[in-house]
């Protein structure tokens, strides 16, 4: 999905004299979650342009735990050199600090670039026999307490995708919740019949033999016509919509010039063929913001999100 823009490489230039010092190493690229993920494969897709456009060299690093705090805790206690930076979602940078105690909150990062947002799925496997939410909702009902819904951790998009759902569909209490260290390991229970349901988004099935049968976003997506909106499938207001947003964060303090550098990397890359690309083949909406821009968006979700907190009981 095309990001319009005129903006090319040359924009680098303008981020002032830092560029001529900076980087000098690798850049690390933090993902919070296990190799084999939505977070995951998204960030791989993007590593190499950034990398290319930065004119250095980038590498991604796989720290999971703690539905993302493990990282987001790792990062905010960093020096803010600009040479590790994480990729956050929206629940990691904005709701897990509101639900759990843990060592920061909105005010130890540095944003710098917001880099997708993609509407979140309600996802059983390609062979299930469920062809609709009513047909779920139907057997769950008819079978209380014997199926499972599987999550890359309390807290996260795909937990919050689940709850959205039973809640939407009035069986939250009799379903039961799996939580895993992140997507990757979810997909293996999927496979083998331990969970029954999960929620993520559609780059899942780039990877993964999956049945999509709600997408929880204001209308249908263009890569997937028939698959009906959770509206459609009956899932109420606030709990019809869920997008998984994501982008760059360094630990509060960052230089403002290097975090300039950084952003006009980002923004070639979002734009280069190569994320293009795998945007257009995962259904990834690409949603580029530079730093201020970002660090307001990033500010408002965390006000906003405070409202889907309550509405899905956490």
């Amino acid at each position: 999905m095309k990001l319009k823009s005129a903006c090319s490489a040359a924009i680098i230039a303008l981020a002032g004299p830092a560029i001529a010092d900076f980087p000098e190493k690798p850049v690390t690229l933090i993902a919070p979650f296990n190799a084999g993920g939505g977070t995951d494969l998204l960030l791989r897709g993007f590593q190499e342009p950034f990398a290319e456009a930065l004119g250095g060299n980038a590498v991604v690093q796989n720290m999971a735990g703690g539905s993302g705090t493990v990282a987001a805790s790792h990062l905010a206690g960093l020096d803010p050199d600009g040479y590790t930076l994480g990729y956050l979602s929206i629940t990691v940078s904005t709701i897990q600090p509101q639900i759990k105690d843990v060592p920061y909150d909105r005010e130890s990062w540095t944003p710098i670039c917001s880099v997708a947002a993609s509407p979140t799925m309600f996802f059983v496997n390609s062979d299930s026999e469920y062809n609709s939410l009513a047909d779920v909702k139907a057997d769950i009902e008819a079978n209380p307490n014997a199926l499972i819904f599987g999550s890359s951790g309390p807290g996260a998009i795909t937990h919050l995708t689940m709850v959205a759902a039973m809640n939407g569909m009035g069986v939250m209490d009799q379903v039961k919740h799996l939580p895993h260290q992140g997507s990757g390991p979810a997909m293996q229970s999927m496979a083998s019949g331990v969970i029954q349901f999960f929620g993520d988004t559609e780059v899942m099935m780039s990877r993964y033999d999956l049945k999509p049968l709600a997408v929880f976003a204001d209308e249908r997506i263009a890569s997937l016509p028939d698959v009906p909106t959770a509206t459609e499938a009956g899932i109420p207001a606030p709990l019809n919509e869920l997008y998984l947003w994501g982008g760059l964060f360094a630990p509060a303090g960052l230089d403002p010039e290097v975090a300039e550098t950084l952003a006009a990397a980002c923004e070639v890359a979002v734009q280069s063929d190569a994320f293009q690309e795998f945007a257009d083949n995962t259904g990834t909406v690409i949603n580029y913001r530079g730093p201020s821009e970002f660090d307001a968006f990033f500010r408002q979700q965390w006000d906003a999100n405070s409202t889907l907190i309550e509405a899905s009981g956490l």
